[in-house]
């Protein structure tokens, strides 16, 4: 297949997309606002001219020329309230839009402006795809048919992301681990101050902060006002084997993300036999059974998350057969290349409905 992919080729999403389907052997090109290189695939500059949305129309035309050039078999274009509203406004077909998460829950209820873009894309495409169930109501209220919509979550590289082969050490220190980045949606402060509380009743911790943005400084104040410099380490933005080998060290991983479509984070740590406690939220208790194979606390309530992860530190057996719950069900539930073939099927139909081989 000859697939355009409209999309931001600098997000880390995209590039899996990209470099997956290349892998298969299809030919791929992406059209994008922001340059990347990626391993064999055509990347497209769509310039905007410094407007911002009032650059999207700018860049629709654009498109439109560049996919009569590439005659495309298909076109997926991710997130709504940008690439697929671009996408739906060049008229390409058989057009594939998918949510990834603030598009749908976020945004459109936030600006009348997200909201009409996100819907004009959702009833012009051919088939919605989101990552996850709790997403589905939203897009059907701006428009999308419920026969289009399909559930594909992100999923992630079982093969990489996997239990360490040497057991975590079950003696403190307890090392807890977040993954999210520096921005007011993630709530990484919450951690700093829950782990604040722990330290303060006693407990022997270890915290890795992994990721980066604008809250960056306010959280290195934060921790050192806390106290917590000695047994805190900001990582930066990881590659994804330094990734998998940081979740296969710690005991406790942590999400306090006040909204999400489906977190590939938490399922990577679920994939590494990490214990999760994550905030509240749909997208967290799709995955999570209370008491079963991981916690679930009040969004933004750091006293709730301490208590949650003092009793993951007080109970061995609790993570250990967390552990092996979690590995099964991203096995089969948010297994990556399970997802590639789903996607590509749906490809496959579309080109059929239209005749194409």
């Amino acid at each position: 297949m000859r697939i355009l992919l409209v999309s931001d080729a600098a997000s880390v999403h995209t590039q899996r997309w990209a470099e997956s389907l290349c892998s298969t052997g299809d030919e791929v090109h992406v059209a994008s606002f922001r340059p990347a290189q990626l391993a064999g695939v055509t990347v497209h500059p769509l310039p905007t001219f410094g407007l911002g949305r009032a650059g999207y129309l700018l860049a629709v035309p654009l498109l439109r020329r560049l996919a009569a050039q590439l005659q495309p078999h298909v076109v997926h274009a991710h997130y709504l309230t940008s690439y697929g509203f671009v996408a739906a406004a060049a008229r390409l077909r058989p057009l594939v839009v998918t949510a990834w998460g603030s598009d749908v829950l976020l945004s459109p209820q936030e600006s009348a402006l997200s909201r009409w873009l996100a819907g004009f894309a959702l009833r012009k495409a051919d088939q919605v795809t989101t990552v996850a169930e709790h997403m589905n109501a939203g897009a059907i209220s701006m428009g999308a048919a419920a026969s289009k919509i399909s559930v594909l979550p992100f999923g992630v590289d079982t093969a990489l992301f996997k239990p360490p082969a040497v057991p975590r050490a079950a003696t403190p220190p307890l090392r807890i681990i977040s993954t999210r980045n520096f921005t007011p949606l993630y709530s990484v402060h919450t951690v700093v101050e829950a782990a604040r509380q722990l330290r303060a009743s006693g407990l022997d911790l270890r915290l890795e902060l992994v990721g980066d943005g604008p809250e960056r400084a306010a959280l290195h104040a934060q921790v050192q006002a806390a106290g917590l410099q000695d047994v805190t380490r900001f990582q930066g933005h990881v590659d994804h084997p330094t990734l998998a080998s940081l979740l296969g060290a710690a005991h406790v991983y942590v999400s306090t993300a006040v909204s999400d479509g489906s977190s590939v984070s938490l399922n990577e740590a679920m994939a590494c036999g990490c214990f999760p406690v994550a905030a509240h939220i749909a997208a967290n208790a799709q995955w999570i059974k209370p008491g079963h194979n991981g916690l679930l606390f009040k969004t933004g309530d750091a006293a709730a998350l301490a208590a949650c992860i003092a009793r993951a530190a007080a109970d061995a057996p609790l993570r250990g057969a967390a552990a092996r719950s979690n590995r099964a069900t991203v096995e089969q539930h948010a297994n990556w290349q399970h997802t590639v073939q789903s996607m590509r099927g749906i490809y496959g139909r579309l080109m059929q409905a239209r005749g194409e081989t």
